[in-house]
């Protein structure tokens, strides 16, 4: 289903979707209470949103779906508008799954790449088992599910000497770590290294968005940084985030692990050669498997390794998959997963 309150653009994307035999265009809403409405009747695979539009917008829609009948949500935005590159970032907050530019019209040099690009998209998207999102509540602590014999530290705890905390994230990510990196501040007592699949087009709005949420200053990565204390480091939309040496990071352009780039894999692994068992690692909300092996195999060395809980997950496909492999020391909802690391960076203090 598409959702555009302008002719010309729900003219292109019927042309596009349905000169493609893999797709059936069940619905076009030119609003949010439009979208909200066929979504209940139609139960589309997946959701094509605009932002702003009359009545209700792109935001409220999504919010609306998730909460009464979820579907997979695409925010398709325009690069050239900053209020709309911010917007698209909350709504990642309020359910969307992926986020990507507005594909190109047939006149432009960049529209057989484009569409390309969003059918693709549209494709892999309509098989995320999205789960319905609830009023904004802080889940159960007593659900509490525990990975690896309800026994949440490694060893490591006894040692005093995590220098590191590695997060990776994708379609679901953006609500979990805004719940982590609102708890913390400057006085964090280790650098945050994160990988956020996102397109690269949207990944400043991104930063700022995250930045809105925390007094942790929020940075990207650049060649050859050195980690400091109390700030995080957010992976560029198109290039990997690497552990270079102890206490630096850096960025490559190698190809993408897994078709990702950035890739959890990548950093998971990268920050294991560096700092083994020194690590503290969370693999959060997701589509597909990046990170969930890498997650195992900092635990089966000694790292305190916690994937996001099923409840508190828009897509629990990677730290599902780190579940399945036993790859996780707890399994916990956000707000619960950064209470356990205080607790562990308090005891390591003592």
């Amino acid at each position: 289903m598409v959702v555009d309150d302008s002719r010309v653009s729900q003219r292109l994307y019927e042309r596009i979707i349905t000169a493609d035999e893999r797709f059936e265009l069940v619905g076009i809403a030119a609003d949010g209470q439009q979208a909200v409405e066929l979504a209940a009747t139609l139960k589309p695979d997946v959701i094509s949103m605009d932002l702003n539009m009359p009545r209700m917008d792109g935001m409220e829609a999504t919010r609306q779906i998730m909460h009464l009948h979820p579907v997979p949500v695409i925010v398709v935005s325009s690069l050239y508008d900053i209020s709309q590159q911010e917007m698209a970032i909350q709504v990642l907050e309020a359910g969307a799954v992926h986020i990507m530019p507005k594909p190109e019209g047939p006149a432009h040099a960049n529209h057989t790449r484009s569409v390309r690009q969003y059918l693709s998209a549209l494709a892999s998207m309509s098989e995320v088992k999205v789960v319905r999102r609830k009023s904004n509540t802080k889940p159960d602590a007593s659900k509490t599910v525990y990975a690896s014999n309800n026994h949440v530290l490694p060893e490591i705890e006894k040692s005093g000497n995590i220098k590191l905390l590695v997060i990776g994230a994708s379609a679901g990510g953006p609500e979990g770590l805004k719940a982590i990196l609102n708890e913390v501040g400057p006085d964090f007592p280790l650098p945050i290294l994160i990988v956020q699949h996102i397109d690269h087009h949207f990944a400043e709005a991104y930063i700022q968005w995250l930045q809105t949420h925390t007094s942790m200053p929020v940075i990207m990565t650049g060649e050859d940084m050195a980690l400091q204390r109390g700030k995080a480091y957010l992976a560029p939309g198109d290039k990997h985030l690497v552990v270079k040496a102890d206490g630096i990071v850096t960025v490559s352009s190698l190809p993408p692990v897994k078709g990702h780039r950035p890739s959890v894999s990548y950093l998971f692994s990268s920050a294991a050669k560096i700092y083994q068992n020194q690590i503290i690692a969370v693999l959060l909300s997701g589509m597909g498997t990046d990170g969930a092996q890498d997650l195992k195999y900092l635990k089966d060395i000694g790292a305190v390794t916690f994937a996001q809980d099923e409840e508190s997950c828009l897509v629990f496909g990677m730290p599902g998959e780190a579940v399945k492999l036993g790859g996780a020391c707890a399994v916990l909802p956000p707000y619960k997963i950064i209470t356990e690391i205080k607790k562990i960076l308090l005891k390591q203090k003592a």
